[in-house]
């Protein structure tokens, strides 16, 4: 696929890189001189320094052969103008990141149809980011979270205790005492991946990967020892727009939730949009303020100012007092192994979740959402089933022999409902397929999904 992005920062950057590996076809725009350079200097992509929103720099792209449009600048003006010449252009898709509620929906900007702007999916960053703090709140404890098939199936990490009833259980023996519909998809253990199998005893100071269904979200916590409390006090922190965005979401739950806007500007601006939230001018960096809030009995503190030294210093003042579990929000993607290494449980970037909505829109028709287990060489990848591949109609057994050794086909998905496989399941056409893999059988277990004879160019 020939693709055009215009935006070198951390989306671009990261799309580029992304998409590279995939063989596509890429030339990336990018105004600003040191950043045209950077993405130069680190990918074997077309570099071309000047405006995403001039004629004259889009065709120097190659747009008049593009197959994509991934308009991605942190200026929504630029997008929608790079939307609108690549439609000209006959560009088939046209996918623009665009901040501000007014770009949500219909009812939200007067009835404006994105579609004649030129744009054929939008990706809002703050949803992107607010939807992945979400997912930490309702599974609490969780070291790391992805969800597939619109949020009805989750993958969540956590750190084994010998408190939880499945420490020192093979997974089968964990099965058979147990209804629950779960697959252990993966397990880092002193630092090292590894895909388990039935004999697999779980150790305690695993951090032990789950799939499961979100209906069977509590019964998992049960063999996890993990208490999911109603009305939990959740405190939030922030000036930005993705502080609202998050306050709006969070109010919908059940939770108690403070928000402190150390702007008082702001804060006497939003104070108006939340019915249950109560909303408050401070700095949550002072540890007078944070213990007069009680943050000690918060379940949670969130940081989602758009100032990364005042997320990441408020998160670890309120870990330091006692909050439960803190989420960051920081753009500084280099830094994330670090500052979880200090404390802060959860470090959300908001860039690098925007590219990876992206991507999984790219991706829709036949592979979806892959997930990287952090710091380890393992994915879980979602495949639709081909009606002409080489695995619709076959038996898992049949396919496993056939699939490099380090993966397997965890789960499958028909028609909303999750299916545990065993070896005589048989796969359908058009179901939808997560497999977990290691890195370098990616590429491997795609063919397998692909329609026979498929040698197109992607």
């Amino acid at each position: 696929m020939r693709i055009v992005i215009v935006g070198g920062g951390v989306v671009g950057a990261s799309l580029a890189e992304s998409l590279l590996k995939e063989g596509h076809d890429l030339s990336l725009i990018e105004l600003d001189e040191k950043l045209s350079s950077s993405v130069a200097s680190r990918l074997d992509v077309q570099v071309i320094t000047g405006s995403g929103s001039s004629p004259s720099v889009l065709k120097s792209a190659g747009i008049e052969n593009a197959d994509l449009m991934l308009a991605v600048t942190p200026n929504n003006e630029v997008n929608l103008v790079a939307c609108n010449i690549a439609a000209q252009y006959n560009v088939t898709s046209r996918i623009a990141r665009l901040r501000g509620s007014e770009f949500l929906d219909k009812s939200t900007n007067g009835g404006l149809d994105l579609q004649k702007l030129g744009v054929t999916s939008v990706i809002h960053p703050e949803k992107v980011l607010v939807d992945q703090i979400m997912q930490y709140v309702e599974t609490p404890h969780a070291v790391e979270s992805a969800n597939f098939e619109n949020g009805s199936i989750l993958l969540r990490g956590f750190k084994i205790n010998d408190k939880m009833p499945i420490a020192n259980k093979s997974t089968q023996d964990i099965r058979k005492e147990s209804a629950v519909q779960v697959l252990f998809a993966a397990i880092v253990r002193r630092g090292r991946g590894l895909i388990p199998d039935g004999e697999t005893v779980i150790e305690p100071g695993d951090v032990l990967y789950t799939l499961f269904p979100r209906t069977a979200a509590e019964k998992v916590f049960e063999l996890l020892n993990i208490e999911k409390q109603e009305n939990q006090k959740i405190i939030i922190t922030g000036d930005s727009y993705s502080t609202v965005e998050l306050g709006l979401a969070l109010e919908k739950t059940d939770h108690n939730i403070t928000l402190v806007d150390p702007n008082i500007d702001h804060a006497k601006e939003i104070a108006g949009y939340f019915k249950r939230i109560e909303t408050l001018h401070g700095n949550a960096t002072k540890d007078s303020l944070l213990r007069e809030l009680n943050v000690d009995k918060a379940a949670f503190f969130i940081a989602v100012s758009d100032e990364a030294d005042y997320n990441m210093l408020s998160s670890l003042l309120a870990k330091s007092v006692g909050a439960e579990e803190v989420i960051a929000m920081s753009s500084e993607w280099q830094h994330d192994k670090l500052f979880r290494s200090i404390g802060i449980d959860h470090v959300v970037n908001p860039r690098l979740t925007t590219a990876r909505a992206i991507l999984e829109i790219i991706s829709r028709g036949q592979i979806g959402a892959v997930v990287e287990l952090t710091d380890v060489d393992i994915e879980a990848a979602r495949f639709i089933v081909d009606p002409s591949s080489k695995v619709a109609g076959k038996k898992v057994r049949e396919v496993g022999v056939k699939m490099s050794k380090g993966s397997i086909i965890g789960v499958i998905v028909r028609e909303g409902r999750m299916i545990l496989p065993d070896g005589e399941t048989i796969i359908h056409a058009n179901d939808h397929i997560i497999i977990i893999t290691r890195h370098e059988n990616l590429d491997a277990a795609k063919r397998f999904f692909r329609p026979s004879g498929f040698f197109a160019r992607k």
